[in-house]
Parts: structure tokens; sequence; C-alpha cells
């Protein structure tokens, strides 16, 4: 059966643990007539605003710039003040590889230098002696930039406004140890005499659930149109770049071929996993919300409404042992892939926001990825908080996916991924322009559709909470690749 899709409706990618149900649309109350009344906007804003208006510039580093050679771009590490003596000895020697690229433009931000409680974007640069403007290395803030400290320490609304104009990742594991694994990881992939471990090729993961609005929208919106061009051949951007594409979608996007993608010792990981699903969501209360929350549901599961079960979702604890993601990037769709926030995101006006977790946190799956023991992934691109369809969907309802086609068709060329992703922040700046411009009209005493205006919101910020989690500065050693 295919589902219908309302064209005012924003629809989440992700499930509900107790229900078994999809994670609701925002409602008329939550979203309606209190979106009349826009916030003041921030110095962060108004530096989207800035970007939205001259669209035309790619990235954010200044002209003359290359931000593939960090020697002119530079890379720096910003600690939160809690961070251990141990992490960082852990994590020395990533910044050792990164300040022999990087000089002279490497920097480690600590102490009173690092992140301070209560910091914005706008008050750390401004300590600097910098504003939020295009990135001249020269000045003292490099433009590659990982945030290494946990989510309460450092907020996630830091790093999506530093990464307005900076190339921002993040880094945060339980253990010393796990630091120690992702360094080695990137330094034994990054090293010129070691070879690739992977070939030219990606791998598409989709669900389509039956009577599931949302997997059915992205398989048919997303999935399709990537994989297979109107004339039938190899989807352009794979073709462009000289990729091999294997597809997993509906009945084969079960949590064995997941697994078994992970693991494939006999033609090497992928050199990037796109995969599209639901999220898992747990409420607060419930003891798996750190450890499941955004697994992969995978097709597994028999739908809306049946009660979804641990052997249906791909969390943490099922990586194996033996996964073989040396040089991998997973650019992971679905609600809660890269993290959940203390409270709802897109509940911002209601006196009291809803709590969704005691306090925010990462998702462990992304974590274990990036950490495994045998060579991690690269970096993780995923959502932080509930994922939408307007990453994909146009106002009337068709398939927009140019952007992802852009950040892909970036990684496939070898740019880091920093740079590569720098689309989604576009499309937060132009969405900022125009939400401005219907402040604008609302001052002017013309009528604005409460719905439209929180839908704007919405998509909004379903572009702003894509996060990068890893080195900022990685990317895929195409060069180096054999073709499939």
């Amino acid at each position: 059966m295919t589902a219908s899709t309302p064209l005012d409706a924003p629809i989440p990618f992700g499930i509900q643990a107790e229900t078994g149900l999809p994670l609701n649309s925002l409602e008329d109350s939550t979203i309606g007539a209190e979106f009349g009344q826009l916030p003041v906007l921030s110095p962060e804003l108004m530096a989207l605003q800035s970007r939205g208006e001259t669209g035309d510039q790619s990235f954010a580093v200044g002209g003359g710039i290359d931000a593939n050679d960090l020697g002119q771009a530079g890379w720096g590490v910003i600690y939160s003040a809690g961070v251990s003596a141990a992490v960082k000895e852990a994590l020395q020697p990533l910044l050792d590889h990164r300040k022999a690229q990087a000089a002279p433009y490497f920097v480690v931000f600590d102490g009173a230098q690092g992140y301070l409680a209560g910091d914005t974007a706008a008050d750390w640069l401004k300590r600097r002696n910098v504003r939020m403007d295009v990135v001249e290395p020269e000045l003292g803030v490099p433009f590659y930039l990982l945030l290494v400290g946990p989510p309460e320490e450092i907020p996630f609304e830091f790093q999506y406004s530093l990464d307005i104009y900076f190339a921002v990742g993040r880094l945060w594991f339980d253990t010393p140890e796990a630091f120690g694994h992702y360094a080695q990881s990137v330094i034994r992939y990054e090293t010129p005499t070691t070879p690739v471990p992977t070939a030219k090729r990606a791998v598409l993961f989709a669900t389509e659930h039956e009577l599931d609005a949302a997997t059915q929208l992205f398989t048919r919106q997303v999935a399709q149109p990537l994989a297979v061009a109107p004339d039938g051949s190899l989807g352009a951007v794979w073709k462009r770049t000289g990729f091999a594409l294997n597809t997993c979608l509906g009945d084969q996007a079960t949590k064995a071929g997941l697994i078994e993608i992970l693991r494939n010792a006999q033609t090497g990981p992928p050199a990037l996993l796109f995969s599209g699903s639901h999220g898992m969501s747990f409420a607060p209360d419930n003891p798996l919300q750190t450890e499941a929350q955004g697994a992969i549901v995978c097709q597994d599961w028999d739908g809306p409404g049946t009660p979804i079960k641990a052997e249906h979702w791909f969390a943490a604890a099922d990586v194996p042992p033996d996964a073989n993601l040396q040089g991998m990037m997973h650019f992971f769709f679905a609600c809660y892939g890269g993290g959940c926030p203390a409270v709802d995101n897109f509940d911002r006006l209601n006196n009291k926001p809803r709590q969704i977790a005691k306090q925010p946190f990462f998702s462990r799956l992304p974590q274990q990825l990036l950490s495994h023991p045998q060579g991690g992934s690269l970096a993780v691109l995923a959502h932080i908080e509930r994922a939408w369809a307007y990453s994909f969907q146009g106002q009337k309802g068709g398939s927009q996916i140019q952007g992802f086609r852009d950040v892909i068709g970036r990684l496939l060329r070898g740019e880091r991924i920093g740079q590569a992703t720098d689309m989604f922040n576009i499309r937060w700046a132009a969405i900022s322009t125009e939400l401005s411009d219907l402040q604008n009209d609302i001052a002017k005493g013309e009528n604005v559709l409460p719905r439209r205006l929180g839908n704007l919101w919405v998509a909004r910020d379903d572009a702003r909470n894509f996060m990068i989690l890893g080195d900022p500065a990685v990317r895929l050693r195409v060069e180096d690749m054999v073709a499939p």
C-alpha cells in the first residue's frame, strides 16, 4: 500500500519503542499562532541571513584558500573544561598528526582559551577577536575545528552555530581507550604507505515498511532517484565519481543484511554507507534510551502499530566484533541518529518545553562505529533530534535531493567532510532568510499562515541539526582507490 502524504505535515523518521508507532507529526497547537511572535535574531542567525543572501558562496573559507589543504585552511581542537588528562593523552597522536599537516595554522584551544560554560559561538569567537564571518586562519581560528567534550558541557547549539562558517566536527566517548582507537584509526588510514582498505564502492541501505508514510516516501523520493537515473542507468552521482553502488532496499534492508555490510570480509567495507530508515525513540525513563536511542529500525519490523523489539533494530551492541569499518564514512538519516537533546527542539515556543531525555547525549551507534577496536569509521554524518522529510522534499511535496547529491558527490571526490557538508548550512541560511522576510511581512500587517511559518521553522532546524561526528578534516583517499 502506498501511504498518502499531506503536503503541509512534517513527517519525522522515528519509531516509539513503547507503542511501535511512528513519532507524531507536529500539531497546529504546537506550531500554530505562537510562531507569529518570532524571537529576536541572535548574532548567529544574523550570520545565517548574511550567508543566505549571498548564497552563491559555496564554502565559508576565504577566497584563494584551498580548503582541502590543511596547511592553508588550518586545524584546531576546542576542549571543554571537564575533559580529563587521560582523554587528551589518548587523542594526542591525532593532534600531532594534524599539527604536521596544518602548521602554521594549528591551534589547541584549552583552559581559558577553550569552551567556557555559557559560551555561544559568537562569544567564543569574540574572545579570539574574530567575528562570525568568512574564515581567515591568519586571524587565529582555523577553518577545521574539532570539539571535544560531552554535550552537557559543550551544547549541540554551540556546534550548530560555529559550523555556519567553520567546518566543525565532534568527538566524545565514554573511555580514553575509545579516543585512542579513533585517533589511531584515522592516522593509519591517512598514512600514505598504508593501502586503502576500500574500493570505489558505496552502499545504499533503505527500509520500506507497509502502511508507513515515512519510509515509503524515502524510498520513492530519495533511494530510488539516487540509485537509478531516469533512463534506468546508474545514478548520476555514482557515475560522475566512478563509484559502484550496491543497494540494500526494502525487503533486503534487514538487520542481518546490515551486519553483513559492516562485516564484509570479501570485498572490504564500502567507502560510503548511506542509510535511510526510522530511528528508535525511547522515553526518558526507559533504561534503553541511552543505549539504543537512534538505533536503525530494520526491515525485520512488521510496520506501524506492531510491537518492536531489539531483534528489529540495529544498535551499538549489534556492531560485530569483526566489523570491517576502516576507511568508511556513514551518512545516517534517521531520527536521533547522532544524538538527543534534553528538551524537544521543535516545541520551542511552548511555555514548558517537553523533556525528552534526562540530559543531552550522543547516540551509541555512531560512537561504536567510530571507535571500533579493529579500526573505526572515519566519520558519521547524522541527525541530532528528529530527522524530517523536509531534508529531501519540496514545499509542494516533490523530491528535492540536490543537497544529498551534492554532499555525496563532494565526499566521493575526496573533499574533507567538514567542507563537503556545507550545503546543509547554505540551506539553513536560505530558510533563515525566508523566515526573516516573513517576519517583516508580519510586522507590516500582512496575513501569514501560522502553519507556513511553523513549517519553515521545522525545515530550518532540520537542516541545522545535521552534525559531523568525528574529525571534520577526514577525507576519502579516492585517488588511491582501485575501481570496483
